[in-house]
């Protein structure tokens, strides 16, 4: 990733999330590069993952693929493995209590 893109990236976490780049990539990693719900690797997406939030709380819940993403709560039926895995993902940021705040 070039420098200005790197800027660019880390400017719209700041100002959307809160969160700098460096911050993105420790939860990125905290996930193993993959997508909270469905398991796709980084690697094997061209776009980079999306933060997931709450738009009411302004936390974040965690790092999701673009189609776990844009489909989170509209398509859960399409597949049984992203349902199951939606299921772990909100139980586990229920549990331990792992939700960022977003400014």
């Amino acid at each position: 990733m070039g420098r200005i893109v790197k800027y660019n990236r880390d400017k719209h976490l700041k100002k959307k999330y809160g969160i700098s780049i460096k911050q993105y990539n420790k939860l990125l990693k905290q996930q193993k590069k993959c997508c909270a719900i469905c398991g796709k690797h980084q690697k094997n997406e061209k776009r980079n993952f999306a933060v997931d939030h709450n738009h009411k709380t302004k936390f974040i819940r965690g790092i999701l693929c673009t189609y776990c993403n844009s489909r989170l709560l509209k398509y859960l039926y399409d597949a049984k493995k992203r349902a199951i895995g939606l299921i772990k993902y909100l139980q586990n940021a229920v549990d331990n209590d792992k939700d960022w705040k977003v400014s």
